[in-house]
């Protein structure tokens, strides 16, 4: 990799060679500035990126979890045993209608990405300020 580490220090960037570009923020990075796992990612140190990584760990555990209450006809929410009625636009799990709220939320289609209407529910809901950039 010919690229050098844009990870700042205090006022500059520290400048010694990228090993590797980081999957959420694109910026390159050195061995000192981030880590690649040994499942493939590659996620530097900024404090956001890491929120990010680990945003994405307890995402993966909670679809488990709601597919599991899925799986027995329950509303994915935790403690709530009503009939699902409707489906997150963000991760697929089935919720009841208490537990869904409208947003416009980015879709990602083949020439961009554009904002829809979808129902969400309050987990997918809280995420959208970190990946949002706000």
């Amino acid at each position: 990799m010919s690229t050098t580490c844009e990870v700042s220090q205090r006022f500059r960037r520290c400048g010694r060679p990228g090993v590797a570009v980081c999957q959420y923020c694109g910026r390159s990075f050195c061995e000192q500035h981030g880590s690649r796992l040994d499942d493939g990612q590659e996620i530097c140190r900024s404090p956001r990126c890491e929120r990010k990584r680990v945003d994405v760990e307890r995402h993966f555990a909670y679809r488990d979890a709601v597919a599991a209450r899925n799986e027995a006809r329950s509303c994915g929410e935790p403690a709530c045993n009503r009939p699902p009625e409707g489906q997150c636009g963000k991760c697929q799990g089935l919720f009841c209608a208490g537990h869904l709220r409208p947003r416009e939320i980015e879709e990602h289609r083949a020439h961009g990405s554009a904002l829809v209407r979808a129902s969400v529910c309050r987990h997918c809901d809280k995420r959208r300020a970190l990946w949002s950039g706000r």
